[in-house]
């Protein structure tokens, strides 16, 4: 029997009893939807997390080195790790062409904040500067004082004011948290737009040029150092001889070791954590699709008493124990196929969805797609296997009884 006419055949036999077919398969679309969408979820949380862990440099010629204290409780106590004398004794090192802290990146960028209105982020346009001349609706302008003396406050749009205070005259002097710093709202300008909307691009806050950068613009660790080697020098070798220097003659030598050190083994290893962690909570969900399974296996038999006659006359018109085999097989494959096909569907929406609400997108994948299409195949061939098989073994002899 041809490969098409069975699938075509069990097709028909599912969409002949559709009502109880879609009880069956509905088993499925729960359990891959859900295992879908924690999985869907726990990679965009992955993504998200590897990216903000990642460096901002990726020149080939750049490696990392830091300090490990014999006590770690030392680590906590100094407040200086690399000193001048440090950075003196790498820069003699034949091959090395600059040495400085390690840049990492930044959660509020220079022209853009992130800003949370009842529990919804949105990321907005800033301005950074030494005074302001907009329009107020109540206040004061930003003065070139503030940014001298570092002061804390900010000028903000009417309509930010309106979403986050209620009133713009309640504005005045509340606190504006940007990225768990406090500013004082010191003015409510008139707004221009009138929308929080992607199509506003104007600025909806103004803050300090010297007290945004005191508090944001932080690009550099202290703990870890860049060590940039010259163009066509052994990276290894030259990073060897700093490593030995420091250890002989560094500034805390006596209290630790310094080591190289490589930023992509601990964001590798959180995304191990991060997976494993998915995986678990999807095998939770997916006791779920065990149970569907037994669903597919009992319909299966059903369809396999109720066909008693349709087997008989198979086998009486030459059909082989194989064939017979391979038709309720594909019958059950098809049943979870499309299920998990709803399933996926079902997930990926709803991880969509749960995106809106969460600081990082949810997109679909290959791991995604092969690991539902993977678990139907599964389900369909564990669960359809016995009955397929109790059909193909019926005697042809019992049937005409």
């Amino acid at each position: 029997m041809k490969n098409f006419i069975i699938w075509k055949t069990a097709l028909k036999s599912i969409l002949k009893n559709k009502k109880r077919s879609f009880l069956t398969m509905f088993g499925i679309i729960i359990g891959i939807a859900s295992v879908i969408t924690i999985v869907s979820i726990g990679n965009g949380f992955k993504r998200d997390m590897i990216n903000k862990m990642s460096m901002t440099n990726t020149n080939e010629n750049v490696s990392n080195i830091i300090f490990n204290y014999y006590d770690v409780s030392n680590a906590f106590a100094e407040n200086e790790v690399f000193k001048k004398s440090d950075f003196d004794l790498i820069k003699n090192v034949t091959g090395v062409k600059k040495a400085d802290f390690y840049k990492t990146k930044n959660k509020v960028t220079e022209r853009q904040v992130e800003i949370h209105i009842r529990g919804k982020k949105l990321t907005k346009k800033i301005e950074r500067v030494e005074k302001t001349t907009v329009n107020l609706l109540v206040g004061r302008q930003i003065e070139p004082k503030d940014s001298e003396t570092l002061n804390k406050v900010v000028v903000i749009d009417e309509i930010l004011a309106q979403k986050l205070y209620g009133d713009t005259d309640n504005a005045i002097g509340k606190g504006f948290d940007v990225s768990n710093e406090l500013f004082t709202v010191v003015g409510v300008s008139s707004s221009e737009s009138g929308t929080l909307s992607m199509e506003n691009e104007g600025a909806l806050a103004y803050f300090p040029i010297k007290s945004y950068d005191r508090y944001y613009n932080k690009p550099k660790s202290q703990a870890i150092l860049d060590i940039e080697v010259e163009a066509g020098e052994n990276k290894k070798t030259v990073v060897a001889e700093v490593l030995k220097q420091l250890n002989f003659n560094g500034s805390l030598r006596n209290a630790g070791e310094y080591e190289r050190y490589n930023p992509k083994s601990d964001i590798d290893q959180i995304g191990s954590i991060l997976d494993n962690l998915t995986l678990f909570i999807s095998a939770v969900a997916g006791i779920s699709l065990f149970i569907a399974g037994v669903g597919v296996m009992n319909m299966m038999y059903i369809s396999v008493s109720e066909r008693t006659k349709e087997i008989g006359i198979r086998r009486a018109l030459g059909a082989t124990e194989k064939d017979i085999r391979k038709q309720f097989l594909a019958e059950g494959l098809t049943l979870t196929l499309l299920g998990g096909l709803i399933g996926y569907l079902l997930g990926m929406m709803l991880g969509v969805i749960a995106s809106v609400f969460l600081p990082f997108a949810v997109r679909p994948d290959l791991f995604t797609i092969g690991l539902a299409v993977g678990i139907s195949i599964l389900i369909g061939v564990v669960f359809s296997y016995m009955p397929a098989s109790a059909a193909s073994k019926k005697d042809l002899i019992d049937i005409m009884k």
